[in-house]
């Protein structure tokens, strides 16, 4: 034994081994930039981001990809490699093709979007299950539906319009991305499960307005980091680190709550909520029941996304009718139109607002929260897109946002700009026609089959909203609220890097000069 001591000098091997082990990145870091497939196209991008995919994981680590690959576009053009086998893609026509359908698999880290590890719409691959899923709960979403929710809605304005006239009664300033959760959380439970929060009335902030917003930094955990890390920052007893990791537990017990206090069998046939369609919804091949876990994690996705996105949506909103009073002022214009506050609510109205759906839209194409970059997998066999052949597995993506910052479809991109859409015509706002362009690279709620189910339920608590708020309040910032403070940051959903947004809102009538 002593003899082979000192044939084998330990240190001696343990050189050898970091060489062999710094040999293979060395080989495989120049194989990425000068010899893969995607490496021989000579595809634009850094260097740094062909070698290796620690930047793109560093970017995730710190809230910037999506800003990040935006930048590699005005840089490089409109196809850039992010990574060794990763290229993202500005233009329209690539990307409607690459989001169509089933064409394209979600790429591996979608994975991590489950709600106590059942599959849901988010992140399945399956086209029969997705379309299943959909056709569960797609009543929720309907015309006849949504005319009934917007009735349902009126009294939440008016508890939310009741509760800034408190909070504001002394000059005080509201965080409204704060109150925008709050106020989201309410409608979707009156929305989508028939169920009233009243958090708004009641003052009270649940639990799960915390929840989501942790669960969407262990999301960017679980998706950035390699699972041995992960599992050991889940063992660390800092206090919150625990809580960010136990939000997915949180937002399951909320949903299995809703499930179990649902009947097991139908009781009705109308205006059933989208707990008791997913509880009830059966395999239409094999008659079996939909999974609990799948419910479960499928109503996950509606708490998260139904008030995370929609909430950013509003405070942008706001904000720039407090930052541009031109603004504000053309839609007070515009409701003044419609004649008493009744009508103010009447959801048929307000969607014949073309202005207010313009500022609406714009904001969206600046301030979208669902703006993060989305990833697909190229099918077996490859395919051509954006002028370049991707062998299969490559993974592409893009991002509304940069798409929406075109600056030879959206000029000066950065400001919020309503009359892209509108122009002035007589005493009244029409419809541009020459926006065809503009609204192909218009897609804040996704494109295809995978784009967001919610849609037309955010469209009305958003017209609704914003219509309640300017008809009763002139709006203003607070001095603290600034372009610094409402930087945005990338934690899934796109919002204020500060975390909040401070507005002061003063009573002024719709009758009122």
């Amino acid at each position: 034994m002593s003899e082979f001591r000192s044939v084998v000098l330990w240190p001696d091997v343990a050189v050898a081994c970091l060489a062999v082990i710094l040999s293979s990145i060395i080989a495989r870091a120049i194989w990425n930039l000068r010899f893969s497939p995607l490496a021989q196209q000579q595809i634009p991008g850094p260097a740094y981001a062909a070698v290796s995919d620690l930047w793109y994981q560093w970017q995730a680590i710190r809230f910037r990809r999506v800003f990040e690959v935006e930048r590699l576009f005005k840089e490089y053009g409109p196809v850039v490699r992010v990574g060794p086998n990763r290229v993202a893609f500005l233009d329209t026509q690539p990307i409607h093709e690459m989001y169509r359908a089933f064409a394209f698999n979600k790429a591996e880290w979608w994975k991590h979007g489950n709600f106590g590890g059942g599959t849901n719409t988010l992140i399945t691959n399956d086209s029969v299950q997705h379309a299943r899923f959909r056709r569960w709960h797609s009543p929720g979403f309907r015309g006849d539906r949504l005319k009934k929710t917007a009735q349902a809605l009126i009294g939440q304005m008016e508890n939310l319009v009741e509760r800034l006239h408190s909070d504001c009664a002394d000059g005080r300033a509201v965080d409204v991305l704060r109150l925008s959760k709050v106020h989201t959380l309410d409608m979707l439970g009156i929305a989508l499960f028939d169920f009233k929060f009243e958090q708004i009335r009641k003052r009270e902030e649940p639990a799960l307005i915390q929840y989501n917003n942790d669960w969407l930094v262990d999301l960017a955990f679980r998706s950035t980091f390699p699972q041995v890390v992960y599992n050991l920052l889940k063992k660390l007893p800092v206090r919150r680190l625990q809580e960010i990791f136990s939000a997915d537990a949180g937002i399951c017990e909320v949903s299995e709550r809703m499930y179990d206090a649902t009947p097991d069998e139908p009781t009705e046939t109308e205006g059933m909520n989208i707990v008791a369609l997913g509880k009830w919804s059966r395999d239409p091949v094999t008659g079996d029941k939909t999974p609990r876990a799948e419910v479960v994690s499928e109503l996950g996705i509606f708490l998260l996304a139904g008030t995370d996105t929609t909430s950013v949506t509003l405070t942008m909103i706001l904000y720039e009718l407090a930052l541009q009073s031109k603004l504000y002022l053309n839609i007070r214009d515009e409701l003044r139109q419609i004649g008493d506050q009744e009508r103010v609510y009447n959801i048929d109205f307000l969607r014949g607002l073309p202005y207010l759906g313009a500022v609406i839209k714009d904001v969206l194409r600046v301030h979208g929260p669902a703006s993060a970059y989305l990833e697909r997998t190229v099918s077996a066999g490859g395919i051509e897109l954006g002028g370049f052949t991707l062998p299969a597995g490559t993974e592409v993506g893009a991002t509304a946002r940069a798409t929406g910052r075109n600056e030879i479809l959206f000029p000066n991109p950065e400001l919020v700009d309503p009359e892209r859409w509108v122009e002035r015509k007589g005493d009244k706002w029409v419809e541009r026609d020459d926006f065809a362009s503009k609204n192909s690279a218009w897609f804040p709620f996704g494109v295809g089959v995978r784009a967001c189910v919610g849609r037309s339920l955010a469209e009305v608590e958003i017209l609704m909203t914003i219509a309640a708020v300017v008809s009763n309040f002139r709006i203003t910032l607070h001095e603290t609220t600034t372009k610094e403070s409402m930087t945005p940051v990338d934690v899934a959903v796109v919002g204020p890097k500060a975390q909040r947004c401070l507005l002061h809102f003063a009573s002024h009538g719709l009758t009122e000069d």
